[in-house]
């Protein structure tokens, strides 16, 4: 992972051009291809967003390269990117485009990546993914649509199970010796009051006492999830995030809380962040068996029902977590 101090890196979408895009794309497609001209439009809405995108249409002369790009740039607002900053999440990104992507078959195309570490400033110039189908998470998943997440899930999981393929990255650590689960401790404990007093009439009983106990929770989730056999989990993995392509298949974007973990946080923060109440109630068991069975298609062996429901478990009140430092710690709009 290249993370050093570096000055070609561009600090705002102003500063990529036609010339910048055919320096980092013009070797894939030939030398004499060349970007002429390029019409910029943004990808997106809100300030709450812990990145910038903006789609690139691209005219070409000597030589045919991809039609339009999307790139990717830190936040725009001042407290989402004291956020990400505070994650390591626009590193963590970076590399996982520059050392892993390739060989996930869930990634979204990624054709350069980089990164300075001294500022964070960061871009990534991914495959534009606007044929696909995207479905608003407010409105939720359908049962349907969540099997094929699944399946694509099980299909990824398994290709890095128990660390295969991770030594191509050992800068990624145990998801429990990140700084992640600390840094969302830390914040849990500091967003929690305000949100607690905020949503007093809408928490219930239960999750009020999950909320008030969480932060001395996370260090132990962290440690279940972090527990051999681990793979390479996306860590946000929610409709948002998620592209349905007729061709491609389901791919995922924003891979800036991947690390090694137990496959199941994905899952539960899946299920229970992007469905209905109802849908995941009436599906979650089905899913997960659906998981195993993949698992087990691709030659997973040993991981059992009842360790895979305590997984799901651990990795549903991580998500629990999310929502709370979402609501804390980013910036938010209309």
């Amino acid at each position: 992972m290249n993370l050093e101090v570096n000055d070609d890196v561009p600090r705002s979408p102003d500063e990529v051009d036609a010339a910048w895009l055919t320096q980092v794309l013009g070797p894939a497609v030939g030398s004499a291809a060349r970007v002429v001209d390029v019409d910029v439009t943004s990808v997106g809405v809100g300030i709450g967003l812990l990145g910038q995108l903006r789609r690139y249409a691209l005219t070409w002369a000597g030589g045919d390269g991809p039609a339009s790009v999307v790139v990717k740039f830190p936040a725009a607002g001042a407290k989402s990117r004291a956020l990400a900053v505070a994650l390591g999440m626009y590193p963590r990104e970076v590399g996982f485009c520059q050392d892993l992507g390739a060989a996930s078959d869930l990634s979204v195309v990624c054709h350069h990546a980089v990164v300075d570490e001294r500022t964070h400033d960061f871009v990534l110039v991914l495959a534009d993914m606007s044929a696909a189908t995207t479905v608003d998470q407010l409105t939720g998943c359908t049962p349907a649509r969540a099997a094929e997440v699944v399946t694509a899930l099980a299909d990824h999981h398994a290709r890095y199970w128990d660390e295969a393929g991770l030594d191509r990255a050992p800068w990624l650590g145990p998801f429990a010796d990140s700084i992640v689960p600390g840094q969302i401790a830390h914040a849990v404990r500091g967003y929690w009051p305000e949100i607690r007093a905020r949503f007093a009439d809408e928490l219930t009983p239960a999750a009020t006492s999950v909320g008030d106990g969480l932060a001395a929770a996370l260090p132990l989730v962290a440690e279940e999830l972090s527990r051999p056999p681990v793979t390479l989990a996306h860590g946000d993995l929610r409709l948002d995030n998620l592209f349905f392509h007729e061709a491609c298949g389901v791919r995922a974007c924003d891979w800036q809380l991947t690390g090694r973990s137990r496959g199941m946080r994905d899952l539960a923060y899946f299920v229970t962040q992007s469905m209905t109440p109802d849908d995941r109630a009436a599906a979650e068991a089905d899913l997960v068996a659906l998981y195993l069975d993949r698992l087990a298609s691709r030659a997973v062996a040993g991981y059992d029902e009842e360790t895979a429901w305590q997984d799901y478990r651990s990795g549903t009140i991580l998500g629990f977590a999310y929502a709370i430092v979402a609501l804390g710690g980013l910036d938010h709009d209309d």
